[in-house]
């Protein structure tokens, strides 16, 4: 799914920056095993233009959940890890429409 992802939370604190800019990309959410543990993520890819390879452009949301569907947006929350340590994490997706 084609979206702008605005990251609303910065080392776990709520983040209000009226002029920031949202990361496009493409929504993906699927599960990954670590060690023995199983761990839904949701991550933010990107391709550029005459390449094969995507590029992870916005460090994984691990454990999303939905918290709020709006008509063309949604809110995720997670946990998102920096240095060894987890924080709270939100993303509001806008999708694209075609």
């Amino acid at each position: 799914m084609k979206v702008q992802v605005f990251v609303l939370r910065r080392d776990g604190r709520r983040w209000e920056d009226r002029n920031a800019e949202g990361v496009a990309g493409s929504l993906r959410l699927h599960s990954v095993t670590i060690g023995s543990e199983t761990h839904r993520v949701a991550q933010l890819h990107s391709r550029a233009s005459r390449s094969s390879n995507d590029q992870q452009v916005l460090p994984p949301l691990y454990g999303p959940e939905l918290i709020a569907l709006g008509a063309d947006s949604l809110l995720l929350r997670g946990f998102e890890s920096s240095h060894g340590v987890g924080y709270v994490q939100e993303w509001r997706c806008v999708i694209e429409r075609r």
